[in-house]
């Protein structure tokens, strides 16, 4: 008995149908590194898996014993039937390819995506870096940045308390909270700055608008000034969440 002749018969026939060695272990319920021993001719299919291996290659246990398969006279059903039978394995093996190669370009466009929401988000100043959150006390002891005067915003209201984060940059240090106090403390300011340069209503999106406008009102009351005034000062602080220090 050939081992190696057998191997290469059953290699041969598996092929034919269109199967890797993991589909027809799958068939066989056994491991595909069992198929693979057989076809190298380094030990025979267990007694037990002949009969199935047979019928899967569409042998008989002589031609499987011998290594070599007889040449038959098929009728025109059969042959249709195994031409069948082959092109469907080909077609599935395609099918199965095809839903990988999906999978993996889903997966690669959806992470992508995500990289490309994320650094919006961070820059509209909706999603905050952990890197840019507050992390530190601002102390000139901690080799901060800038001159900010921490105690004038912590004086206006609790909300506005100022940290830093781990650059040394100041920031809010609950920048939603702060935000929206300012909103609610200073409509007066916001409202003048919305109207005199006709900007839509402070939001997340185009808080940096309010920034660079509010220093330049030249219209109100002087209170209402004085507040835009602070909207700017307050922006100037509240973006050093959403910016990396150059």
């Amino acid at each position: 008995m050939d081992l190696e002749k057998i191997g290469k018969l059953i290699a041969t026939k598996r092929a034919e149908f269109g199967m890797t060695q993991s589909d027809l272990a799958e068939k066989l319920s056994i491991s595909d590194r069992a198929v693979s021993k057989w076809e190298r001719g380094l030990n025979l299919p267990e007694v037990s898996k002949m009969r199935e291996l047979c019928s899967i290659l569409d042998i008989s246990l002589n031609e499987l014993f011998s290594g070599e398969q007889k040449e038959r006279h098929l009728n025109r059903n059969d042959m249709e039937r195994t031409k069948l039978f082959k092109e469907k394995g080909h077609f599935v093996i395609y099918i199965n390819r095809y839903i990988i190669a999906s999978i993996i370009l889903l997966a690669v466009i959806l992470t992508i995506i995500v990289i490309i929401l994320q650094y919006f988000f961070i820059q509209r100043g909706i999603v905050i870096d952990e890197d840019l959150k507050y992390s530190q006390i601002y102390s000139f002891k901690n080799d901060v940045i800038g001159m900010v005067d921490i105690e004038e915003f912590g004086l206006k209201n609790i909300d506005f308390d100022i940290g830093a984060n781990k650059y040394g940059v100041a920031v809010f240090k609950n920048p939603s909270r702060a935000f929206k106090r300012l909103k609610k403390d200073y409509r007066e300011g916001i409202d003048l700055i919305k109207r005199e340069f006709s900007l839509k209503p402070l939001t997340a999106f185009n808080f940096r608008d309010y920034g660079v406008y509010g220093w330049q009102v030249t219209t109100g009351s002087k209170k209402a000034q004085e507040e835009a005034n602070f909207v700017s000062r307050f922006m100037d602080i509240y973006e050093n969440s959403f910016k990396n220090p150059e």
